[in-house]
């Protein structure tokens, strides 16, 4: 869905970084690398190391991966996909400078070493001896190219706004200076979203359908909704997958992955919420349940055309008729538990003081959401819902159909394809409300509290009034640059305290996510925000 993942909202984004793990070269003297959320600067280093239990170069006795993916968007451009899926796939194919790991380490790919010449000038120290699938080098003019086409991708906002390509620069072949107007403390996870392609053959026509990357694996086949198949390439810089074919097929129903887990098709799977004790029984497979800082969450349209512009008795109404314990026990079989802030607890720097507040204070309370109501004039107006499809959204929209009828709203829900719903969630004049979901690569209140209310619908929460947007705004003008944690703290406290009260929109649920994987794998462990590094498995006994 267009410019709902902004900035690094891409997916959706959530939800794509991970673990990379590769026989790296060693950190180049006076060169720092680093994790953690909300530091200005970079400490510590690392190198990239071969997959847990199999050595370098060795190959598994079995040669195909099978894999479920829930979604497609159509396109094999990564700089355009959406969600963890296909994307993930895709990042066998292209590569990033430098991954983010589960704990938050800075992992080396196409890059060796950082340097942060002052926290607004970074040089980057590129590996050597890295070609794209078609044979080109790689050199600090692809890097360059791709900062450029991440800040003007068409109907997409820029992957980096503050960044200044004008005195970004490559000072050798190996060796680029990229330079930023301010710091931003989401961009050092942020690298990990831009992908690197081939200045010299790079083709705006022909990138959704022919991929070159420098990645492990490259693509044999592709039929849209149907399957994905990669196979690992020869001349990769780093050390060979020990597992040569990954063949991804996309089922979008919850029970096709399921029964393909039950009948042995595939190896990996998410597990839909309703069907996770089920899968847990499951012989022959582990169950990997996480927390990714993502919660449920239901849009407000602020559009003129909308029964809540400028009605914010309305937005708390529907806020307070929703019993979101129900929505967790469920569309979620309980895994989960109701928001009390709007966004996930799991992100850094939640604190006590920060929940339950405003709308989320009130909790579920029909008797003052029919008050509201009437207050608002929107008793017997009936509300558009829409939602992509997805069977937890369908769900919750269900429910959330249920308890507003309850207070004498009618409700009309509009369940959409994925596809459908990229274009259609753009467009906030043609609905009222919204499910999606609120997350971030950084983890962080101060990248969700200002992406999603900046970019979000074609900025709608920035172009039309709310009762206390103005001062919203002024708090989240340069919250990314701030790195002092006493000022973070002040303004998240005063950022929760508006929102809560104004509830452009309203959280539902923070989720959990799992994925069944064959017990037979080996090197399994999920990145940053649960991703998957194909290119470290093998198979084992």
């Amino acid at each position: 869905m267009k410019k709902l993942l902004a900035i690094f909202l891409v997916f959706c984004v959530a939800f794509t970084l991970f673990s990379c793990g590769k026989g790296g070269s060693e950190t180049p003297a006076g060169e720092t690398s680093g994790g953690g959320d909300e530091s200005p600067v970079p400490s510590g280093g690392q190198t990239a190391e071969s997959p847990a239990g199999q050595p370098a170069g060795s190959v598994s006795v079995r040669d195909t991966l099978n894999v479920a993916m829930t979604q497609d968007r159509g396109t094999l451009d990564p700089s355009f996909m959406m969600g963890n899926d296909l994307l993930n796939a895709m990042r066998m194919v292209y590569e990033v400078l430098w991954e983010i790991d589960g704990e938050g380490n800075q992992i080396w790919l196409l890059a060796t070493g950082l340097e942060l010449v002052e926290p607004t000038v970074w040089r980057v120290t590129l590996r050597q001896g890295v070609t794209f699938a078609n044979g080109s080098p790689f050199t600090a003019d692809d890097v360059l190219f791709s900062l450029y086409r991440g800040n003007n991708r068409t109907g997409e906002p820029a992957t980096f706004p503050v960044l200044n390509l004008d005195k970004s620069k490559a000072l050798d072949e190996h060796t680029v200076e990229i330079v930023f107007d301010s710091y931003d403390l989401s961009y050092l996870n942020g690298f990990s979203l831009l992908y690197i392609f081939d200045k010299e053959s790079f083709d705006e026509e022909t990138v959704a359908t022919t991929p070159n990357g420098t990645g492990p694996y490259e693509v044999t086949d592709y039929v849209i909704n149907s399957h994905l198949d990669l196979t690992a390439r020869d001349g990769y810089w780093g050390d060979k997958p020990a597992i040569e074919n990954l063949h991804f097929a996309i089922m979008g129903e919850d029970s096709q992955r399921v029964t393909a887990l039950q009948t042995g098709l595939v190896d990996i799977a998410a597990v839909p919420f309703q069907d996770l004790e089920f899968v847990q029984t499951l012989e022959g497979y582990n169950v990997d349940i996480f927390d990714n800082a993502q919660s449920r969450a239901l849009y407000f349209s602020l559009d003129p055309a909308s029964i809540f512009y400028e009605n914010q008795a309305a937005r708390q109404a529907v806020c307070a008729a929703i019993d979101t314990e129900a929505i967790v026990n469920i569309a979620y079989s309980g895994f989960g538990s109701p928001s009390k802030l709007p966004v996930s607890k799991g992100n850094v720097g939640v604190t006590d003081n920060l929940l339950n507040q405003g709308v989320y204070g009130v909790g579920y309370d029909p008797e003052t959401a029919a008050k509201l109501a009437g207050e608002a004039g929107i008793v017997g107006e009936e509300i558009a819902l829409i939602t992509d499809g997805s069977s937890d959204m369908v769900v919750i929209a269900e429910l959330i159909q249920a308890d507003l009828n309850a207070i004498g709203i009618p409700v009309k829900v509009w369940n959409l394809d994925t596809g459908s719903a990229a274009s259609v969630y753009e467009d906030p004049s043609q609905y009222d409300m919204c499910l999606t979901f609120t997350n971030v690569p950084s983890k962080t209140i101060a990248q969700n509290m200002y992406s999603w209310i900046t970019f979000t619908f074609q900025g709608v929460y920035v172009k039309n009034p709310w009762e206390g947007r103005d001062r919203y705004l002024e708090l989240t003008n340069d919250i990314m640059a701030v790195s002092d944690s006493d000022e973070l703290a002040s303004r998240y406290a005063e950022l929760i305290a508006i929102h809560s009260e104004a509830a452009p929109w309203f959280s539902l649920c923070d989720m959990v996510s799992a994925y069944a994987y064959n017990s037979d794998i080996r090197g399994y462990n999920l990145g940053f925000m649960g991703s998957i590094n194909y290119s470290n498995l093998s198979w084992g006994e």
